[in-house]
């Protein structure tokens, strides 16, 4: 029996040496094509599976032909963290819809990954990227300090940009922005003094081995005030809310930030348009600022109207105003809850969200511009947290497998 066992042996052993003899490799190609068509957690397997599979993924061309793909079916990101606590973020996704007529009235999120924090706010997210601000204690300091970090919640990927220099601060502002021609991404930010911006430094995320390193940059507009968290990325140009001079009836301006030539340009704007509880958006391609009516940061059921104010004419300063009316239907699904405007859709659709999680059911809600229509989507998957969470809900994040080192 054992002699009979080791010649088959021999035999298989002979046939597997023939084969790979004669046998034509699989061309790289066709390996990539096979390999878009898979889902991004087995993308993330196969860079175990072989030092060739782990080699392929990283490639320009394959991450930008899975980004490309990405593009046409954008995502839903949630980004949740327990309420008054510090503690772990949660991000979860769902597909954007697409077609004002699909009927769905739930749908599961996908869970990819948590992020530890000590005292964390959400700065941007464009492009499959998140910039996040995190208060630490760090080493040979007593006292928090600002850090900023880049998280990647599809490939779980997240790291800390180096330390900014700067001698004049009292805070430092970010923002992350996308150049699509070039498809980088870069981080701007600014140093504050009492009233003023000072200082102005620009990041770029790259691939490979080259160091991360922050670069000063001009800016011939003066910035006054806090230019809070309201920023949108659109087409290059990171736009965030600002003041032209230090009087408190002072020119309102939105500023532009062109991505790729690092330069800055500003629009006037009326005080309306810069509301703290306007929601900067993306519509059609163009800059938008979205608010309700009433005088109230949130939505409410008893929220009859909104406003969205379009920017036609950069150059010329020009906006339209458009009034859109809730149907009567909204008094009756929003359900008491307080809301707040995310984006616009490529469908024509406003969405509007909760700011909290404490209760079940969950509720993504769509307004169609054109038909001034409402309808609301279940997100289930998140009924796995436990307790009271913060959401933070972006529009059209794609699944980017880019590393960046």
């Amino acid at each position: 029996m054992k002699p009979s066992r080791h010649n088959v042996s021999e035999d298989r052993q002979t046939i597997l040496r023939r084969h790979s003899r004669y046998s034509l490799p699989i061309p790289i190609d066709l390996i990539i094509e096979i390999l878009l068509r898979l889902s991004l957690k087995s993308i993330a397997r196969c860079r175990c599976v072989s030092k060739l599979l782990a080699s392929i993924v990283v490639r320009p061309d394959f991450t930008d032909s899975f980004l490309a793909s990405s593009l046409a079916r954008p995502q839903v990101l949630f980004a949740c963290r327990k309420q008054n606590k510090n503690d772990v973020m949660f991000y979860f996704s769902t597909p954007q819809p697409q077609n004002p007529d699909e009927n769905s009235s739930s749908i599961v999120a996908n869970y990819h990954m948590s992020f530890p924090f000590d005292s964390l706010s959400l700065c941007s997210a464009v492009s499959g990227f998140v910039c996040i601000e995190d208060l630490r204690i760090i080493k040979g300091s007593k006292t928090p300090r600002p850090v900023w970090m880049i998280c990647n919640p599809s490939t779980g990927q997240s790291f800390t940009l180096p330390k900014m220099e700067s001698r004049k601060r009292i805070w430092i502002r970010c923002f992350l922005g996308y150049d699509p021609i070039e498809k980088q991404h870069k981080v701007l930010a600014m140093t504050w003094g009492h009233t003023k911006a000072e200082d102005h430094q620009v990041l770029t995320l790259l691939g490979g081995t080259d160091k991360l390193a922050w670069r000063r940059i001009e800016c011939s507009i003066p910035q006054y005030g806090s230019p809070g968290p309201h920023n949108i990325c659109i087409n290059g140009v990171l736009y965030f809310k600002a003041q032209a001079n230090r009087s408190s009836n002072g020119q309102d301006i939105i500023v532009c930030f062109d991505v790729r030539s690092e330069k800055y340009n500003f629009v006037k704007v009326m005080k309306r348009v810069v509301h703290p509880a306007a929601a900067l958006v993306n519509y059609n391609g163009k800059l938008a600022s979205v608010i309700s009516q009433s005088p109230s940061h949130y939505i409410f059921d008893t929220t009859r109207s909104f406003e969205m104010w379009v920017l036609q004419d950069s150059e010329k300063h020009e906006w339209s105003k458009h009034i859109y009316i809730f149907p009567p239907l909204w008094k009756h699904i929003s359900g008491g809850q307080n809301l707040y405007f995310v984006g616009v859709t490529g469908a024509d659709e406003i969405v509007l969200c909760p700011k909290s999680l404490f209760r079940e059911p969950f509720y993504v809600y769509y307004y169609n511009l054109k038909r001034g229509t409402i309808r609301r989507v279940e997100i289930q998957g998140l009924e796995r947290l436990e307790g009271s969470y913060r959401v933070d809900t972006f529009l059209n994040h794609v699944e980017d497998v880019k590393i960046v080192k």
